[in-house]
């Protein structure tokens, strides 16, 4: 037996290394941003098999920035193929205070008594009024003159930029839409425009609801018919009382504005474009401060309309069977910016820290879905046992109050022998039973087993060498496996790669077939566009922006002139349904296409 437990031990050695690996970084949703946006900076805690016993977290300092909310923690645990995995997520909200370049420093925490300590990251924050490029944003159209053919007014007569609210005069956290609305007369079209000052929402968390540009609408003002078209829609959350002000979105458009012309003393219709500045004008809000009086304890800053339960899986298990417990709350508000009250349990029940989930979407009335901690519990006696219900406390803006919803009592019923000190007992206890009533005579025994007087021993056997060989080939198996894993991971980014583009290639050929027809064309580009820089820039869809594109293909040394001619051409395409098109304006850009894929 000790030679056993030797061969055991060694085995267990020579294989360690292919046991969990536990691994403590740093994740940030961007590396650079303006001070009018947020940064979320999660820290997370995962291991390749088992429970995750940490303790002491210590985040860094966040100089330079303003925490807007955290920590808020969430755990996933899986077991795919055989293998587990486990994890725990550390998520902040920051506000940048300041321009410039910060470090957000190593976050530490303890793990089965070893420290583990994540790296610093470097963020760059720049101003976020203002925006210095001349990049062409959507609405852009193919036949846009040249600069020299663009008439600069001062204003132009029944072009308006509005920014509109859903209400001026809200709660503290209570929603709050924002729309920016471009109104035109109705013979006139958007050429282009370019986007001279950003809007800024200091003392707001803001949220983006739509970014894409949606019309032509139909509409009026002041009892004119107009069209208009919605830029961009925001949902803000006013995190402090008193007055705060949005600042404008301020646009340089260029229009194309019907005209006559007098030729062989004819009035010929036709068009020319007209460069006109406009802005939205600030927008101020008198945020109300949420009541103090009456005011419970144990509200947590919920601001909306919800309903608030607990469920439990099963309520009868027998010891050590693990059950579910979930605390949820579901509705509309600010879902995103509040913690859920804790679950408590009697003595006997042992509690894991839950698993956070958000189901959240985005509307003009608030966040709108469902949030939820899922609590594992794992009973260690039996018995019948009451958990508590909690309390849930919100303020509902619409009544002006506080409301308090509380959950029922769960009753839990666990079966099985008792503690694991009762059973051991009861064991012992059955044991000196049995040998207080033995008696004198045994049970005769029918057969014998007999050994051989040369006996091998097991040590330098051929079964212990047989042992220590497959210990061997176990370990050289699971090396050979990791290899094989990490192999089949390189080749399916390769293979994400060579994907994307050939769909460009396909798409670029579906293009050409569909010249003529302006709204295909236009669409079977773009996609060939995106599919090619995915494949060349190695970006997911998620990252696929103006920035992020220009920013890289600057890194790989692509010249300005390329870089530009894709900048225009990406908002040609954006803008193909807005205005008219020629046969020749599709070649032209074909070929501008097939010139960007060979050159970059």
């Amino acid at each position: 037996m000790k030679h056993l437990l030797l061969v055991i031990s060694f085995t267990f050695l020579i294989l360690s290394p292919l046991q969990a690996q536990v691994n403590f970084v740093t994740r940030v949703s961007k590396n650079e941003l303006s001070t009018a946006e947020r940064l979320r900076v999660s820290f997370v805690l995962s291991s390749n098999g088992g429970n995750l016993n940490q303790s002491n977290f210590i985040p860094p300092a966040f100089d330079g920035f303003h925490k807007i909310m955290g920590p808020s923690t969430s755990q996933e645990y899986s077991f795919i193929n055989g293998r587990s995995s486990s994890s725990f997520t550390y998520s902040y909200i920051l506000q940048p205070v300041k321009t410039g370049t910060f470090t957000i420093g190593p976050a530490s925490i303890k793990v089965d008594g070893k420290t583990y300590q994540t790296q610093p990251v470097t963020i760059k924050v720049i101003k976020g009024e203002v925006n210095q490029n001349n990049t062409v944003y959507p609405g852009a159209s193919p036949n846009a003159p040249k600069n020299n053919n663009i008439t600069v007014k001062d204003k132009v007569d029944n072009a308006l930029l509005v920014a509109e609210l859903t209400k001026t005069n809200p709660y503290v956290n209570e929603a709050v839409g924002l729309v920016y609305k471009l109104y035109i007369p109705q013979n006139y079209g958007v050429v282009n425009y370019n986007e001279t000052g950003q809007p800024e929402f200091k003392g707001f968390w803001a949220q983006d609801v739509d970014k894409k540009i949606a019309g032509p609408f139909q509409g009026e003002v002041n009892g004119k018919p107009y069209i208009y078209y919605i830029l961009r829609k925001k949902l803000l959350f006013p995190q402090h009382a008193g007055k705060l002000t949005v600042k404008p979105l301020t646009l340089q458009i260029d229009l194309q504005v019907p005209v006559y012309r007098n030729f062989f003393g004819m009035r010929v219709p036709d068009y020319e474009v007209e460069r006109v500045k406009l802005t939205s004008g600030k927008k101020v809000l008198r945020v109300k401060d949420l009541p103090k009086q009456n005011q419970p304890i144990d509200f947590s800053g919920a601001v909306g309309h919800f309903d608030f339960k607990t469920l439990i899986d099963n309520n009868q298990v027998k010891l050590g069977e693990p059950v579910n417990i979930s605390v949820q709350v579901k509705g509309t508000g600010n879902l995103k910016l509040f913690d859920l009250p804790k679950l408590k349990a009697p003595e006997g029940l042992e509690v894991y820290d839950p698993k956070h989930t958000e189901q959240v979407q985005t509307s003009f009335a608030g966040n709108r879905g469902l949030v939820k901690d899922d609590y594992i519990i794992v009973p260690n006696q039996a018995g019948k046992f009451i958990i508590p219900g909690v309390r849930f406390v919100y303020f509902d803006p619409k009544s002006g109050q506080y409301v308090t919803k509380t959950s029922d009592d769960i009753v839990l019923f666990v079966t099985g022998s008792g503690n694991a000190v009762s059973q051991n007992n009861t064991t012992n206890s059955v044991a000196n039973t049995t040998n207080n009533n033995a008696v004198d005579f045994r049970f005769i025994k029918e057969k014998a087993r007999f050994t051989g007087k040369n006996k091998v021993d097991f040590y330098q056997s051929k079964l212990f060498y047989t042992l220590i060989g497959l210990a061997f080939i176990l370990a050289l198996l699971g090396f050979g496996y990791y290899k094989y894993v990490s192999t089949k991971t390189y080749d399916a980014e390769f293979e994400k790669r060579k994907r994307n583009k050939n769909l460009a290639a396909k798409f670029l050929k579906e293009a050409k077939k569909a010249i003529g027809n302006k709204e295909d064309f236009y669409a079977k580009l773009e996609k060939a566009l995106h599919n090619f820089l995915k494949a060349r820039l190695h970006i997911d869809t998620a990252e696929m922006s103006k920035d992020v594109i220009r920013q890289k293909l600057t890194d790989k040394n692509v010249s300005k002139e390329n870089v530009d001619l894709l900048m225009d051409l990406l908002n040609r395409c954006d803008m193909a349904r807005y205005a008219p098109a020629t046969t020749g304006k599709m070649e032209d850009d074909f070929a501008d296409a097939e010139k960007l894929m060979n050159a970059i």
